[in-house]
């Protein structure tokens, strides 16, 4: 990540409960570039013909993780101390291709809030095209209570079958 710039200045985090706290605000903005490398072309996503005959570009898996990432880094801002986001949608429609070494431009808005959930609209650019755009959505979670309530009971059934 090269730079990231904040349309609006960041609020302190907030104590207390998810009831009482901002998770997510409306019309929060961030914009990044990212300079894209060789780990982020499909040759480096696996081995086989399935890859490795493909041109040399960026994969989608890697724009969708820097898309995620600049709303994580939003979330941030707003969350109460103690918790995360978790993404459970993204919807990327990867329009054009973006060549190995080029820098990209993402804009995430957040358009929707409700409670827990919040979707962030993003737009994805070179120096040439539109290269992508759509949606992730988000959930906060009280990280604690998120590892004992959904993940302890998974890891616990794991350690029992092996």
């Amino acid at each position: 990540m090269v730079t990231i710039d904040t349309a609006e200045p960041p609020s302190p985090r907030t104590a207390g409960d998810s009831q009482t706290s901002v998770l997510a605000r409306c019309g929060t903005e961030r914009t990044a570039r990212y300079l894209t490398g060789a780990n982020d072309c499909v040759h480096a996503a696996g081995s086989g013909r399935q890859w490795a005959y493909k041109p040399p570009v960026i994969a989608s898996y890697a724009v969708i993780r820097w898309c995620e990432e600049l709303c994580m880094i939003a979330l941030l801002d707003t969350m109460p101390q103690g918790y995360c986001s978790l993404g459970v949608q993204q919807r990327l429609r990867h329009l054009g291709p973006i060549a190995v070494g080029a820098e990209i431009e993402i804009t995430a808005r957040c358009v929707r809030v409700g409670g827990r959930f919040s979707r962030w609209e993003v737009v994805v650019r070179d120096r040439h095209e539109l290269v992508g755009h759509g949606h992730m959505d988000f959930v906060a979670v009280d990280r604690t209570r998120y590892e004992q309530q959904r993940l302890a009971p998974k890891s616990s059934a794991r350690e029992q079958t092996a």
